[in-house]
């Protein structure tokens, strides 16, 4: 029995020393015998969240009240009104600035003109309004953002009498009204805005023919914003 082991032992290491001699390797499990791949060991890249300030493009915006940035947008308006007792409606243009200093609440500031008449052409009222308001957003996240508005206003008022009242000197009223109102506003981008509202102004001109509340009225716009 100690004999046949002895006879394998040396026949294993015979047959060892006769691979060692011809160059032969014992071939080695298939996961270590092929090269691995050169990428399966490279560092792993920076994780989308932990983007580092100080690299080239980085920028975080200025927080604002409420954990949003504060937004401030210059733009143009077009509208129509129509004054009580006026020959007819009119159109007006202007412009309007608007500031979101909190989520919910923007200020408005914005300058139109316009041109009405009274008593058949006889009384010719051009007017500047110069209108300051406060706009809440119920709903202020999202494309679509309903608002509604209040504020008061200064009127440069030009008021020319002719025709059966020529007799009557013009006059140049300076006027303070109030008005409120409500709207959309769709965001159509970061930059960009569209808006349409309505809104009713109580004005109380001096004038000595047309009677004082024939100036109020009502006034549709619609606008476009570009935010800065």
């Amino acid at each position: 029995m100690l004999a046949a082991g002895f006879i394998l032992l040396a026949g294993s290491g015979w047959a060892w020393a006769e691979a060692e001699g011809n160059g032969d390797r014992a071939p080695l499990p298939g996961s270590l015998a092929e090269d691995p791949d050169p990428g399966a060991f490279a560092e792993p890249g920076p994780l989308l969240w932990e983007s580092d300030p100080g690299l080239p493009g980085f920028s975080v915006p200025a927080p604002r009240a409420g954990g949003r940035e504060m937004e401030f947008s210059l733009g143009a308006a077009v509208g129509y009104l129509d004054a009580r007792g006026s020959d007819r409606g009119t159109w007006l243009a202007g412009a309007q600035a608007r500031l979101h200093f909190l989520k919910y609440f923007a200020a408005e500031g914005s300058i139109t003109f316009h041109d009405n008449r009274y008593q058949n052409g006889d009384v010719h009222v051009t007017q500047y309004p110069v209108q300051v308001s406060g706009m809440v957003y119920p709903f202020p996240d999202g494309q679509f953002r309903p608002y509604a508005l209040a504020g008061v206003g200064w009127y440069y008022t030009r008021i020319t009498y002719t025709g059966a009242l020529t007799g009557i000197g013009s006059q140049t009223d300076y006027t303070f009204g109030e008005h409120v109102g409500a709207g959309l506003e769709i965001r159509l981008g970061p930059s960009t805005s569209i808006d349409a509202g309505l809104r009713y102004i109580w004005l109380n001109p001096s004038s000595r023919v047309v009677n004082r509340n024939d100036f109020d009225y009502w006034q549709a716009t619609a606008g476009i914003n570009f935010f800065l």
